[in-house]
């Protein structure tokens, strides 16, 4: 079976309604995102910020996973990333490593953010996170 979003392929449903909930939250994203250490992340996802202490947006390195919740997953290399990924050099990449599941519930990250941080999810960023993530699902075509 084929899976699309917007004329581009993808490998599973669920990164097809990622794709789709990111476009629909405003969020610009890519894919094809180079290895860091043993961890390959599916997206880098830039989401905007109006915080006067942020830089006026946030980078995110998410992995898709299938999962209903994220402690399911406790351990994975992209939430050992929180705070900052950089690579081997030392370069900075993101703000943080992410892990998504199977809906917007079951969404986490750690990052700096403001004055202070801490854990994220996709519903601290979204408020129509549920409406946007129904509509996402009606525009991956499957053939």
């Amino acid at each position: 079976m084929s899976l699309s979003y917007n004329g581009l392929e993808f490998e599973t449903e669920l990164l097809a309604q990622w794709a789709a909930f990111f476009d629909l939250a405003g969020w610009e994203w890519d894919r094809g995102i180079s290895a860091v250490g043993n961890w390959k992340p599916d997206y880098r996802v830039c989401f905007p910020c109006g915080h006067s202490e942020c830089s006026g947006s946030h980078t995110i390195l998410v992995s898709v996973l299938p999962v209903n919740a994220i402690e399911d997953v406790k351990g994975h290399p992209a939430i050992e990333m929180g705070w900052g990924v950089q690579n081997s050099l030392g370069q900075w990449l993101a703000d943080a490593g992410a892990l998504f599941g199977n809906t917007p519930k079951a969404t986490e990250w750690v990052m700096s953010h403001g004055a202070g941080g801490g854990t994220e999810n996709v519903y601290n960023w979204v408020d129509n996170a549920n409406l946007l993530w129904n509509q996402a699902r009606s525009l991956v075509l499957k053939s």
